[in-house]
């Protein structure tokens, strides 16, 4: 009966040790696991929110990396950063690496996909805006008034878009700067889903987050721009005479002083600029004094 009873009580210290034994999930990567840039990632990053579904028989582990790149090459290889050598102590049952179409983030992109059929053809192709206008206009003004005289020419066009990618609009994409218009980012203190451009990431390449093109890079195109603009003034010829003078005009010229936009974003961008990538930007504006003189 004692033997027996050693034997029941040694079962039930097993059974209990394993019952005790939870399994490991080991989260690792860059800064999707991390959770960068979310509040309170602790809670918020996809690592918590798993340990949360998975419930206490297992124990999730984040190992995630902000700003590292790929596992053994690139600017911080991953297997070089602390938190590889805290994962592989850490031993867990098993490895999850995240891809990037399994994650969302808040201030990301989203795409609007028609689910009604699976396969994918160029009869889904859609045409979503041209950059050949409908319509090129412009407008040559002279006026004058006893001595004065003013001479305006504008132009502009209707009906066009502009299709931006890569450095023309991606803040830091391939080392390009950014623009006036990034300010209007998503970010925590922003959080609006309608902000005019989506949460920042890196500049490195393999970092294409919100990068892929879609109807978000395209701008109305639209504008009525003042190419030019002068003011004069001829002194009375009864006063230059008194000078000396035959004749004395004083001007003051200004070039692509004021452009209207049918679209807000592109204050930021030539409204002239072609479609595409690189960098192009505001044309320049002068302003310009001058006298003409005859003796």
């Amino acid at each position: 009966m004692k033997k027996i009873l050693i034997l029941f009580v040694s079962l039930c210290f097993c059974v209990t040790l394993f019952a005790q034994k939870k399994i490991k999930v080991a989260c690792v990567g860059n800064s999707i696991t991390y959770g960068y840039t979310l509040p309170d990632r602790e809670t918020n990053a996809y690592p918590a929110k798993l340990q949360k579904m998975l419930g206490d028989d297992y124990v999730v582990g984040n190992f995630g990396k902000s700003g590292a790149t790929l596992l053994n090459k690139g600017h911080r290889p991953y297997m070089q950063q602390e938190e590889y050598h805290k994962a592989i102590d850490f031993a867990g049952d098993i490895k999850y690496v995240p891809q990037r179409e399994d994650v969302k983030y808040y201030g990301d992109l989203e795409a609007n996909e028609d689910k009604s059929h699976a396969a994918i053809s160029g009869e889904d192709r859609t045409i979503i805006g041209k950059d050949v206008p409908d319509f090129t206009y412009g407008v040559n003004l002279n006026l004058q008034w006893k001595n004065f005289e003013l001479s305006v020419f504008g132009q502009g066009v209707s009906g066009t878009m502009t299709a931006f990618e890569s450095e023309q609009i991606s803040a830091f994409m391939l080392n390009a700067n950014p623009r006036e218009f990034h300010r209007g980012r998503w970010t925590q203190e922003n959080p609006n889903p309608r902000a005019i451009y989506p949460r920042i990431y890196g500049g490195h390449s393999l970092d294409d987050y919100n990068q892929y093109f879609s109807d978000y890079q395209l701008f109305d195109s639209d504008y009525f721009r003042i190419k030019s603009i002068s003011l004069g003034y001829m002194v009375p010829i009864n006063v230059v005479k008194s000078w000396g003078l035959s004749s004395l005009k004083l001007f003051v010229t200004g070039e692509n002083l004021f452009t209207l936009r049918a679209d807000d974003k592109m204050k930021d961008f030539d409204p002239e600029s072609p479609s595409g990538r690189g960098l192009s930007y505001l044309g320049s504006k002068s302003v310009a004094f001058g006298v003409n003189v005859s003796f």
